[in-house]
């Protein structure tokens, strides 16, 4: 199967560009510290030494190459609203149970992910979780909040994001209450 590729683009056919490739996941994989970064470094080898050709798109997609740039801003939108979740995750753990369990009752404490149409949003977060830069998991519940609702949130936490813990009437006045959340989309 041959395929024309963009000049900018990566050549795993020839044995130069096969080279190439190879020698960058190598080091790559030689200053990482962390193993399953190491793992996936030799994997994406594996898939370029044997011409495993269906999983090319894993290796263009891991070493940043044949996907359209994630803009800054939505890059820095995103770890800020990891952030956010990160802390509100922390503070919850730190209130008494009572009190933590009424505000997951109350309101959307969780990062739900995002639209399917936020494409940008979805590529940097995947980025932040592969290299290990947050470990935020996505909660997918009946009815997600949208960036809409996340950048509301964002400007509320602003005023508390330096607190060490948030009080449960701080993630409270942060995160969209359940019974609110329908009224937001409309």
């Amino acid at each position: 199967m041959s395929s024309v590729m963009p000049p900018d683009s990566v050549d795993f056919i020839n044995l130069s560009g096969k080279i190439q490739l190879i020698s960058l996941l190598e080091n790559m994989q030689q200053k990482s510290t962390v193993q399953e970064y190491i793992d996936y470094c030799e994997y994406c080898l594996h898939i370029v030494r044997h011409g495993i050709e269906i999983s090319y798109c894993e290796v263009m997609d891991f070493i940043g190459v044949g996907n359209d740039t994630v803009p800054a801003e939505i890059s820095i939108e995103v770890r800020f609203l990891l952030e956010m979740f990160d802390h509100i995750s922390m503070s919850l753990a730190k209130l008494p149970k009572a009190d933590a369990q009424n505000t997951v009752l109350e309101c959307y404490t969780n990062f739900c992910g995002f639209e399917t149409a936020l494409n940008f949003h979805l590529s940097a977060y995947i980025f932040l979780v592969r290299t290990y830069q947050t470990r935020v998991p996505i909660f997918k519940e009946s009815l997600p909040i949208t960036l809409r609702h996340y950048r509301e949130m964002m400007l509320k936490y602003e005023r508390y994001k330096r607190n060490e813990y948030l009080t449960d009437e701080m993630i409270k006045d942060i995160c969209v209450r359940r019974d609110q959340q329908i009224q937001f989309a409309l």
